[in-house]
């Protein structure tokens, strides 16, 4: 065979040639999984054609619809035919096509996943390729964590894990005996048990477009988190943080985050890398947040602009593109002390963090992992654990390298905070704006998501606030894999 381009279709296949007893032939263009589970470079060109599974552009457009919609950073300026709808709007429906495509490509990559963890004998495997069945056992609890999200409710937010919904778990290929949904603490057992094991097996420092070990701890400190394990999210976030990979950017390099390569970026843990090639321009994952080479639809909130702007010294400020009016006109009314060109009556304050990267307009590599995250983990859960001075400590360090000194630092000043926690909290939503956190971040700290920004007369036909006991905060099972899969449970409806 003179390329593996189709490796991943042939393994997907070989199921149709086991078991045929008189079947004495191999086409020429074929492997049997003895061939692949034999040879690393094979099971890697397989492993690779998992990766491209979760960059291609319908999974991570509406990865992103479904994480980033919910929050109170984004106002959308229209109506659209455009299934996103639903998700903005929290009105959920069975035929939403944005859960269905984070659902079933979720599942064809957790298939390819689980054929080379099939494939590989770990007892006999040397080190190169249980480094490679490390990244699938990631790669696995990866897309677990990201379903299990969705599709169920925060694990802090239920009184009884092992009772509540989880997520259909997928551990082989088995496909004539589909499995329904485990509970809760199941599937988030299985995540953490998955990293675990991911962790111990690689011994590859890769670049951030793939797994390592600290890759493995950085996701096992968020899910220890999430599930309120305060003392292990500060371990492996001190795991990251202290292995010597990753640093802060700091100054012009950190206010250029976004622009730069993911082989340039030091604070970057782990990301989906995109080629240039492979730029869908207007249909990219960016092109909604920013009208400079795409839609610009979605812009950011007047709520989380009243945070941002709080100091005009603040880096993140850097992250936010406004359309201004030409030529430019002071307005002191205005964030951006300019005069905004507006739609529909709203601001266009458009997001750069999914665009521009390498000065390719539309092009970006998405980041599901960076270093200001880990500290922020630390944070959050050293104010949990009432340790408050350390944990405004982390804040600062944060602080200050987005260019804030003196009073701006809550160290010298509480700046009307009661708590470290809430402090935190809103560094978080500084730090970590449109990169898939806040509404996940509110509901399972049992808050209130405060939509009431939100113009009743602009694209708005949802609930101005959502309770984080509300049903709306869970997607919906598309219908066809309920049709396919009767032993799934479908989420209340509201």
């Amino acid at each position: 065979m003179n390329s593996y381009k189709l490796i991943l279709l042939f393994v997907l296949v070989l199921s149709s040639f086991v078991g045929c007893d008189d079947l004495e032939y191999e086409p020429i263009d074929q492997l049997t999984e003895e061939q692949v589970a034999n040879d690393p470079e094979l099971l890697l060109n397989v492993t690779f054609g998992t990766y491209g599974k979760l960059k291609e552009n319908q999974y991570l457009r509406y990865d992103k619809f479904c994480k980033e919609l919910m929050s109170d950073d984004v106002i959308l300026v229209k109506t659209t035919g455009d299934n996103l709808m639903h998700t903005y709007t929290y009105g959920h429906t069975v035929a939403s096509n944005s859960s269905r495509q984070v659902w079933t490509r979720g599942y064809q990559a957790i298939y390819s996943a689980n054929k080379v963890i099939e494939a590989i004998d770990e007892s006999s495997a040397n080190d190169k390729v249980k480094q490679i069945l490390g990244e699938n056992y990631f790669l696995r609890a990866l897309i677990h964590h990201d379903l299990v999200r969705y599709f169920a409710r925060p694990y802090t937010n239920v009184s009884d894990p092992e009772n509540e919904l989880g997520i259909m778990l997928r551990t082989d290929t088995n496909n004539d005996d589909l499995p329904g949904r485990s509970s809760l603490k199941e599937s988030y057992d299985l995540i953490v048990s998955d990293l675990i094991k991911a962790a111990n097996l690689m011994s590859e420092n890769k670049s951030n477009a793939f797994a390592s070990k600290e890759v493995a701890y950085a996701l096992l400190a968020r899910m220890y988190l999430y599930m309120g394990d305060n003392d292990n999210a500060i371990t492996y976030a001190d795991n990251v943080i202290n292995s010597g990979r990753y640093e802060l950017l700091q100054g012009d390099d950190y206010s250029n985050y976004f622009r730069l390569f993911p082989e340039e970026n030091s604070e970057t843990i782990f990301c989906f890398k995109v080629l240039p090639s492979e730029n869908y321009g207007k249909s990219s994952l960016g092109s909604m947040f920013n009208g400079f080479g795409g839609w610009g639809e979605i812009y950011a909130s007047t709520s989380y602009r009243n945070l941002l702007y709080k100091y005009p010294e603040d880096r993140r400020i850097d992250f936010i593109e406004p359309h201004f009016e030409t030529p430019l006109v002071e307005d002191p009314t205005e964030d951006a002390g300019y005069t905004v060109q507006k739609r529909n009556g709203l601001a266009k304050y458009y997001h750069v963090k999914y665009t521009n990267e390498g000065g390719n307009q539309m092009l970006s590599s998405p980041i599901r992992l960076r270093l200001a995250e880990m500290y922020l983990i630390k944070a959050e859960a050293l104010a949990k654990k009432g340790q408050d001075a350390q944990a405004i400590e982390i804040v600062d360090l944060l602080r200050t390298r987005a260019g804030l000194s003196g009073n701006q630092l809550f160290q010298n000043d509480m700046q009307g905070y009661t708590s470290a926690f809430d402090i935190v909290m809103d560094e978080r939503r500084l730090e970590l704006a449109f990169e898939g956190h806040r509404s996940f971040d509110v509901f399972r700290n049992k808050m209130t998501m405060d939509r009431t920004y939100t113009p009743v007369d602009v694209s708005w036909d949802g609930p101005r606030t959502i309770s984080h006991t509300s049903n709306l905060i869970v997607h919906l099972i598309h219908e066809s894999e309920i049709a396919l899969n009767p032993k799934l449970v479908q989420n209340p409806i509201d």
